[in-house]
C-alpha cells in the first residue's frame, strides 16, 4: 500500500484562495525581521516553510495578486484579489513557499528557532535558539545571540 504524505491547508480569510502543502514543513520559526513586520504590522512573524514543489493552490489562482519587493525580488508575495489577504511568499532562489502559521488549520506549530532577532522589538524568553540574521545554510551568518 503506497503511503500517502500528510496534506495542510491554508486560506485567505475570506475562503476564496486555498493553499495545499504536501508532507511536514522544512522548518517552522519566528522571523523578526523589519519585511515580515511591515508585511502583517506584528511584531513577529511565524513562517512555515516548505518546498516550492511541494505547495500548490487549490482554489481561487485566478484570484491571486503576485508582486516582488526588495525582499524577494526573485520571489513573490501572493495575496488574495478579493479580501487582500496576503497568502504565502515564494521565496524564490531558496525553492522555498512561505505560509504563514496563523493560515493553517490543520498544522499544529511548533516552532524550532528564531531568525533575525538582531532586529527584534519584542525580546522572547522561550529557550529556543536566537539566530542574529540567517542560518549560514540559507546564505546568513548563522550566528547565535543570546536570550
Amino acid at each position: 500500500m503506497e503511503r500517502r504524505e500528510m496534506i495542510y491547508h491554508a486560506q485567505c480569510s475570506c475562503g476564496t484562495v486555498r493553499i495545499e502543502a504536501e508532507g511536514e514543513p522544512v522548518v517552522q520559526c519566528y522571523c523578526h525581521c523589519n519585511t515580515c513586520r511591515g508585511r502583517t504590522g506584528s511584531p513577529i512573524n511565524a513562517p512555515v516553510l516548505w518546498p516550492r514543489s511541494k505547495v500548490r493552490f487549490a482554489a481561487g489562482e485566478d484570484k491571486l495578486r503576485r508582486y516582488s519587493d526588495k525582499g524577494h525580488p526573485d520571489g513573490g508575495l501572493f495575496s488574495c484579489g478579493v479580501c487582500n489577504g496576503l497568502v504565502g511568499i515564494d521565496l524564490g532562489e531558496a525553492g522555498l513557499f512561505d505560509i504563514f502559521a496563523g493560515l493553517l488549520s490543520d498544522l499544529k506549530f511548533t516552532p524550532t528557532v528564531h531568525i533575525n532577532y538582531e532586529n527584534t522589538v519584542l525580546p522572547v524568553k522561550d529557550g529556543l535558539p536566537k539566530l542574529k540574521d540567517m542560518p549560514a545554510e540559507w546564505g546568513g551568518s548563522g550566528e547565535l545571540l543570546a536570550e
